[in-house]
Order: structure tokens, then C-alpha cells, then sequence
């Protein structure tokens, strides 16, 4: 989204919600171009939330090798 700085001023709330929502702002001020957007960070707000075992599967095998059967097949109903 192109807007320049005194339209910038007057949708001031209105235009960083947008560049919050992940949208580019390119605001021209004395025959520049600056650019608004959030950090890198603020995208990781967006993720979804996944369920995933991070452990190495040896562990699970030494311990359980009945949990790592379950575990097997849950992720193999997964992928289907």
C-alpha cells in the first residue's frame, strides 16, 4: 500500500493496524519512499500452535517401545 505522509498523518491508527496485520506501507516524504512494516517477529504471532514430539526417537524406544508403537501409528494416521 502506497501513501503518502500527509494521508499518513491522517489514517496514522488506521494504516499501522494494517502494517501490524503484515502489510507493507510505502510512505512518500519529500520525494522518498519509506517503508513501514513490523519487525520479522511479528509474523511468528500468526503461526499456528502444532503438536510435535521433539525428542529423539532412541529415547522413547530405551524407555517405552510401546509408546513408540503408539506414537508410530498415531503419525502414520496423520499423513493418510
Amino acid at each position: 500500500m502506497a501513501v503518502s505522509a500527509t494521508q499518513l498523518r491522517k489514517d496514522l491508527f488506521q494504516t499501522l493496524d494494517r502494517a501490524l496485520q503484515g502489510e507493507t506501507i510505502d510512505v512518500s516524504y519529500k520525494g522518498e519512499t519509506i517503508l513501514l512494516k513490523p519487525k520479522s517477529g511479528a509474523r511468528l504471532s500468526k503461526l499456528v500452535r502444532r503438536d510435535t514430539l521433539m525428542v529423539n526417537p532412541d529415547v522413547i524406544v530405551e524407555s517405552d517401545r510401546s509408546l513408540l508403537g503408539e506414537l508410530e501409528h498415531k503419525w502414520v494416521a496423520q499423513t493418510l
